[in-house]
């Protein structure tokens, strides 16, 4: 699990379709007080109180199921030591390693819970007291328009926390987790109608030697500046992110082999030009094009490969995957 989303500012836990915890972070590990090792792998009823367990097999299952996503739904946490956190859950149903699994977010609810309670206090209060039709209407305005901007506080972070799981937080392209479902989703698709796309992985060429060189500030800026030449080189519809390290991936839709050389050339040439804070950078590229048959895994080993002979010729080199049956590589 990525370090933002186990640490991030609200409760992440994933399920499998029978309700067994699959994964949480260590947010919703604090505030239900237990560890992650008493909850891994049981499931999600031991930390529902009972009315919850019934509204997530009522309703929440069969949505998740139905719909693909659940917003807002209310439901009461049971921490270890017997007490009730009251939550707000959103939840998306995705495909991992051909398995579904239900990803769940859940927003801690005590303020809100609070302000409600100031809310009937106030009706109450209204009702019982000598005061003014018209002071009671303002204060009962004044109470609405406070749980209106805790409302707002918690869409906007529901809105921010969407954000970080789908982005990396240095460079501002997309992280793995988003490369790894849109390249489904273009497989998906290419199989369906063949509609062509490429893959392109790209990886900073000597990035150790930099660090060690210059500093890992160095180094980040340079990853930050690369991310804007590969934005700036992309298509619309192109898909660029982060994998991890110094090492990128471009999705490139309706996309043959011959096309996507001519994108890798001018991104290699772009970067190869640039003007860096430290003596040059370059990058190599490998490339693959989708093909009848391939798998998630199968166009990434290519382009992985065409990477592996694009370093082995000296670096600062593209290589396309389908060179590699043919034993030619380009200089």
């Amino acid at each position: 699990m990525d370090e933002q989303l186990d640490f991030a500012p609200c409760g992440y836990l994933s399920l499998t379709d029978d309700g067994t915890i699959h994964c949480i972070n260590q947010t919703l590990l604090v505030l239900l007080g237990i560890k992650k090792s008493e909850i891994m792998g049981k499931h999600i009823n031991v930390i529902l109180t009972k009315s919850s367990q019934s509204f997530y097999q009522l309703y929440f299952f069969p949505m998740i199921k139905a719909q693909e996503k659940v917003d807002e739904m209310f439901l009461t946490l049971k921490s270890k030591n017997g007490d009730n956190i009251p939550v707000f859950l959103n939840a998306a149903r995705n495909k991992r390693n051909e398995t579904f699994v239900n990803d769940c977010i859940f927003f801690p609810m005590r303020r809100r819970y609070e302000y409600e309670q100031v809310i009937l206090s106030a009706k109450k209060a209204a009702e019982e007291s000598t005061l003014s039709k018209e002071k009671a209407i303002v204060e009962l305005e004044k109470v609405r328009k406070e749980l209106e901007c805790k409302q707002k506080e918690l869409l906007e972070l529901n809105e921010t926390l969407q954000k970080l799981t789908v982005t990396d937080e240095l460079t501002g392209l997309h992280n793995r987790r988003s490369y790894n479902k849109v390249l489904s989703q273009n497989l998906s698709l290419f199989h369906r109608t063949t509609n062509p796309f490429s893959l392109l992985m790209i990886d900073i060429d000597h990035f150790k030697l930099v660090n060690d060189t210059y500093g890992h500030l160095t180094g980040d800026k340079i990853l930050k500046e690369l991310s804007y030449i590969l934005k700036n080189e992309s298509r619309v519809c192109d898909f660029t992110a982060r994998y991890g390290g110094e090492e990128f991936v471009l999705i490139l839709p309706h996309t043959e082999k011959e096309g996507s050389i001519q994108i890798a050339e001018s991104i290699r040439e772009s970067v190869e030009t640039a003007i860096w804070t430290v003596p040059s950078i370059t990058v190599s590229i490998g490339i693959a094009t989708a093909i009848n048959g391939d798998t998630e895994t199968t166009v990434q080993s290519r382009a992985d490969e065409a990477l592996y002979i694009s370093k082995n010729k000296g670096r600062n080199q593209l290589t396309h995957a389908e060179e590699l049956k043919k034993g030619l590589f380009r200089n």
